[in-house]
């Protein structure tokens, strides 16, 4: 009988893990981020999951504007210039002078992506931060660091275990978000 009682106890607090997992509203896999807030929040507009009937997400080759589709309404155009990013296929995006980069890290620092030349196959992809969500976004370099990070002392001696010399981009980039993680180093966004 303890056996069992012991079973149960122990089971419970897996029970109310699951039970409030499955109180949670699902987040969407597509939709459109209107404002950095809306990003931090987990806020989308337009949101539906991939493969919901009738609805589409789609950027327009010749003009810089969100094309959105959604059963029993006209479908309508954003202007990019209007938006902070979009969601598709569960990835995030932000859009910046008309440019999606894809949102790999947003914690402690912000990392960007561009992918490779995939025409060629050439290449790898390209990555960027950002001191916060709505700051302008830089290419990885010790110089775009130490101007971004002036006034963060702390930061800017974290940097100096960046590889510089390795030509790999990915290999800076996880350098850069393992940078923000080390002791003495501050874990907000901007400080």
């Amino acid at each position: 009988m303890k056996t069992i009682a012991f079973a149960v106890l122990a089971a419970l607090p897996f029970s109310v893990l699951g039970q409030q997992n499955a109180q949670r509203m699902p987040f969407p896999d597509n939709g459109i981020y209107r404002s950095a807030s809306d990003f931090a929040a987990r806020t989308l507009t337009d949101g539906f999951d991939t493969g919901q009937p009738g609805y589409r997400l789609k950027n327009e080759v010749f003009e810089p504007v969100v094309k959105v589709d959604e059963p029993n309404h006209q479908e309508f155009k954003l202007s990019m210039a209007n938006l902070w990013g979009e969601r598709k296929l569960g990835v995030d995006y932000r859009i910046v002078d008309g440019q999606l980069y894809r949102i790999e890290h947003a914690d402690r620092v912000i990392i960007y992506s561009l992918p490779a030349n995939t025409i060629t196959g050439a290449g790898w992809n390209t990555y960027y931060f950002s001191r916060e969500l709505n700051s302008p976004i830089y290419l990885i370099t010790a110089h775009h660091l130490s101007d971004v990070y002036y006034d963060q002392p702390a930061k800017l001696a974290a940097f100096d275990g960046i590889d510089w010399q390795n030509d790999h981009p990915s290999v800076r980039a996880r350098q850069l978000v393992e940078a923000f993680y080390k002791p003495g180093v501050t874990s907000q966004v901007a400080d």
